[in-house]
């Protein structure tokens, strides 16, 4: 451990991955997953302080099912999760709110707007609050 906030994508596009490694990995320990199944691994073995997922990933389990086991469970509840996806309708964006996502950014974005979200739940006044 770096001392750093930890984020955990959950993301199986390789190039969506690297831009996230080496935007937010200056910052934060970034933990990438490109399944549900290997996102909990990681939520069990990491202090995880934010969630990035996108909504179409490997297996039979999408990000949405991950955002509900994320508020289902007593030690996950209040990480923060932001959905980044390229389901873009307003159908999309509410079923990402629904399911219990904090925030949800459509593909593409500038990703210094999706660096200032993450910052935003990361900073010291948000992760002590």
């Amino acid at each position: 451990m770096t001392g750093k906030p930890s984020v955990l994508i959950l993301e199986d596009d390789k190039e969506t991955i690297t831009l996230y490694e080496k935007t937010l990995g200056k910052k934060y320990d970034v933990h990438t997953a490109v399944s549900v199944s290997e996102a909990r691994q990681i939520l069990k073995k990491f202090p995880i302080q934010l969630v990035l997922l996108d909504l179409s990933v490997e297996g039979d389990e999408d990000g949405l099912d991950l955002t509900r086991q994320i508020r289902a469970d007593k030690k996950w509840k209040k990480i923060p999760v932001i959905a980044v996806t390229a389901h873009a309708f307003i159908q999309d964006m509410k079923n990402c709110l629904r399911a219990g996502c904090d925030e949800y950014v459509a593909k593409p974005y500038p990703i210094f707007e999706l660096i200032r979200k993450v910052d935003g739940y990361l900073t010291p006044a948000a992760v002590n609050s």
